[in-house]
């Protein structure tokens, strides 16, 4: 980096420093609350009764891929980590160093955590189902 600085001195105002990665959490606004989700499966033809296989099958595919990704990039599978209380950058420089891993993806882990979901509950004042939010676990993937 400082030879990039030395060499472009002239054309540099600035310099930016910070952590070697960033964390990112978040959360898809539109889905978040019940009115949002619903719409979301309206537009994707899914009924309310079918949300719990809609969302099995979304979270099926998505570890499916990560499995694939930790497979080809570090050349074993996603990691379960049994507690909650383990520190999952811990985990990741302890396998940066036994793996002399310069750059890139590290590993892939994944733990049952808590998690806000939505359960589809037949609402007798509709007539049809209708979703709730519900507080349940779910499996959280790190990468």
């Amino acid at each position: 980096m400082d030879t990039l600085l030395t060499k472009f001195a002239s054309k540099v105002n600035s310099v930016l420093t910070g952590f070697d990665r960033i964390v990112f959490k978040g959360s898809i606004r539109p889905i978040v609350h019940i009115a949002g989700m619903e719409s979301f499966l309206v537009s994707r033809k899914i009924l309310n009764k079918d949300f719990k296989p809609y969302a099995l099958a979304q979270s099926h595919a998505i570890v499916e891929s990560a499995e694939r990704i930790s497979s080809d990039r570090c050349s074993r599978g996603i990691t379960y980590i049994p507690s909650i209380n383990t520190r999952k950058e811990a985990l990741a420089h302890e396998q940066q160093k036994k793996g002399g891993i310069q750059q890139g993806l590290i590993g892939i882990w994944s733990c049952v955590e808590s998690c806000n979901t939505f359960r589809s509950t037949y609402d007798p004042t509709k007539t049809y189902p209708t979703l709730r939010v519900e507080h349940s676990k779910c499996k959280h993937l790190y990468f």
